[in-house]
């Protein structure tokens, strides 16, 4: 069960790094450019509102049905992608795709709790890091020469064969935790589509207002800024009806426990997610950086998360897993600052932006897998699906607004060319989101740490 898994994982990984090397070839040959952004933020939508979805099923009917689905429709997406004879068609497997995947990560997160005792997750929790680190080095580099030596689509169907051993070397286990019947809860909460719905919605309307935010030089977008204010306003009222009914109970009022956990998670996620979306320009503008260099920075920021998770799980940590959280939001806030002060400060070397990468790493690395450990000892059994998937929307909403806000910040800013001003001022956005993580990990309470017990 423990290759099948990661094996998965690691194919998830390596079509996650491979898409992004080749979404620029396949937007290319297939035209309308002014899509480009939606293949991934149309992938974003689909995996929230499956990522709510399969919560509630898992807690019905056990991680093993949903997880089976979720595989098979994210091959089925992967297969049809490499079809695609328009944009449109590859913006609808991309749908289809991160359908598959809420599915594929809500209900793995659930079997790691049910299949493993409590010693065992967190070095479980070190393998997933390091599957999604290793596909950073030799996935794009390998993606990109399988779309120039063979086409854009042999890089969405090379992961299906890997997907095919993963499914293959789970059957047996999967079939005797089905036939266990331990996972099953018919008391389980009703599954609030309607709300996945509107949260899904929420993160489209941002996407599109943002698109609106043109770069200096190309026409202003239609109704101008009134009706880009109009977009986001709207996103904004229903994320905020819809995301109190995702969250555990106490979200709204910032309670201690599960809630501060998950609220963690959400800005940890966008401090992080939003200061690397920019790092590649930061780097070209400031320090005039290729793109293979701009890369291996990336590169070296994944190698401290790889880090950070192998920590957490050490017997010889002995904190408080609540601590360890606390930790790794320290190092957010201290990444971003430093992040920031390498890209305000005239003159400063890029060693400072390096730098600032490798300690954001290394908190994503303590915090993220720690979070998800602090979920599975806080929840009740019965609703482990529901808190997971939580804890899932928390992030994807926590990279969505960070970004939206640090890219507003980008585009307002960016027109008067003081490129230090511009990035020092978006980061900044980032550090305060890490200062909302740091804040929030401090009332989680405590939470053992068994690894180290």
């Amino acid at each position: 069960m423990t290759v099948a898994i990661l094996v998965g994982v690691l194919a998830v990984a390596f079509e996650s790094y491979a898409v992004l090397t080749a979404m620029p070839a396949a937007a290319e040959e297939l035209g309308q450019l002014d899509l480009y952004a939606w293949a991934f933020t149309s992938f974003v939508v689909a995996m929230l509102f499956a990522t709510v979805l399969g919560g509630r099923l898992v807690d019905r009917i056990g991680p093993v049905r949903p997880l089976g689905v979720g595989l098979g429709v994210f091959v089925v997406g992967l297969i049809a992608a490499g079809f695609a004879p328009t944009m449109s068609w590859l913006l609808a497997m991309r749908v289809v795709q991160g359908f598959g995947a809420g599915f594929i990560t809500v209900a793995l997160m659930v079997l790691v709790a049910r299949v493993y005792d409590e010693a065992t997750r967190p070095r479980i929790m070190t393998y997933f890091s390091v599957c999604w680190v290793v596909p950073s080095f030799f996935g794009p580099p390998l993606s990109a020469w399988i779309a120039d030596e063979f086409g854009w689509p042999w890089v969405f169907w090379a992961s299906v064969p890997l997907l095919i051993v993963a499914v293959a070397l789970g059957i047996g286990p999967s079939l005797r935790i089905g036939r266990s019947g331990q996972e099953l809860d018919a008391g389980a909460p009703a599954v609030p589509i309607w709300a996945a719905a509107l949260a899904s919605a929420g993160v489209a309307l941002l996407q599109l207002a943002g698109q609106r935010l043109r770069p200096e030089g190309d026409q202003p977008a239609a109704g101008g800024w009134p009706v880009t204010a109009a977009l986001a306003a709207g996103a904004l009222v229903l994320l905020a009806l819809a995301v109190p009914r995702l969250m555990p109970a106490g979200f709204g009022r910032l309670a201690r426990g599960l809630p501060a956990v998950v609220i963690e998670r959400a800005c940890h996620a966008g401090a992080f997610f939003a200061s690397e979306a920019f790092l590649p320009l930061l780097l070209r503008e400031l320090h005039g950086f290729t793109l293979v260099q701009a890369g291996v920075v990336l590169t070296v920021g994944s190698v401290g998360w790889a880090f950070g998770s192998w920590l957490q799980s050490r017997p010889w940590l002995h904190i408080r897993r609540d601590q360890i959280v606390q930790l790794g939001a320290l190092m957010a806030v201290l990444g971003a600052l430093i992040l920031g002060i390498g890209a305000a400060w005239p003159g400063a070397h890029w060693a400072w932006i390096g730098a600032g990468n490798v300690v954001a790493g290394l908190g994503m690395g303590l915090a993220t897998a720690s979070t998800s450990l602090a979920v599975f000892t806080l929840s009740d059994p019965r609703e482990l699906g529901r808190n997971t998937s939580s804890l899932q929307v928390a992030e994807a909403l926590g990279n969505s607004l960070t970004t939206a806000a640090a890219g507003t910040a980008f585009a307002l800013l960016h027109t008067a060319g003081n490129a230090q001003v511009t990035y020092g001022t978006l980061l900044a956005v980032c550090v305060l989101a890490a200062v909302g993580a740091l804040a929030s990990a401090g009332r989680i309470g405590a939470v053992p740490n068994e690894s180290a017990r």
